[in-house]
């Protein structure tokens, strides 16, 4: 009985004092932990200052250096003349023109070309044809002239020889080209209309015409 009364009192000592029994692992503490305690401690960072701190620069890209356009020179002048554009022909032969006198004296013409008929008036070495601009096509230009020349012969610009029907056909091109540049104010407008051919005009392109009206002006 005194024995156990012994062990009743070591045991209510051991509990009065309030220390652990040594069979409690040393794992189990009351103090924090080194990571812990810096964990608490560290401070919180402001969400807004955050975004505030961060760069708002957007990153640039290159760009590429501007080179400046090369300057060009502008085209020379000149005295060439411009080519008509090209339309097909409706004539087949010489025949197809059908020049006729109307007046019985040589002087007044007409032919018919594509249904419609066109007046063509003679002059000692001189051929002028009305309306000439409404024929377009080279080929029958030729054609037509090869008919006119046949009735009467037009003088070569050196008055030995004779105009040719391809040549006679070049200087209604150039009336034609004349026609469709000239504004409908131009006084030119009308002697561009009725293309006459003769001597003075063998060869000679739009410009070279051009300076001759200038000059007789």
């Amino acid at each position: 009985m005194k024995r156990i009364c012994i062990v009743a009192a070591v045991l209510l000592l051991c509990t009065g004092c309030g220390t652990a029994p040594k069979s409690i692992p040393a794992a189990v503490t009351t103090e924090p932990s080194t990571e812990a305690a810096t964990f608490v401690s560290r401070p919180t960072e402001d969400p807004e200052k955050a975004l505030t701190d961060a760069p708002t620069e957007a990153p640039t890209e290159a760009v590429p250096e501007e080179t400046e356009p090369e300057e060009t020179e502008p085209p020379e002048p000149t005295t060439e003349a411009p080519t008509a554009p090209y339309t097909a022909g409706l004539l087949h032969s010489v025949e197809e023109v059908a020049l006729t006198d109307t007046d019985g004296e040589g002087t007044n013409y007409e032919f018919n070309y594509n249904g419609a008929m066109f007046e063509a008036v003679y002059t000692p070495d001189n051929w002028k044809i009305i309306n000439s601009y409404r024929i377009e096509a080279q080929s029958d230009m030729v054609l037509i002239c090869t008919a006119l020349s046949n009735e009467h012969p037009i003088h070569s610009a050196d008055m030995q020889g004779w105009r040719t029907p391809e040549d006679m056909a070049f200087e209604w091109e150039q009336h034609n080209l004349a026609f469709a540049m000239l504004g409908n104010d131009s006084p030119w407008k009308d002697s561009a209309r009725d293309v006459d051919i003769n001597p003075a005009d063998q060869g000679k392109s739009l410009y070279e015409l051009y300076q001759d009206r200038i000059q007789t002006q």
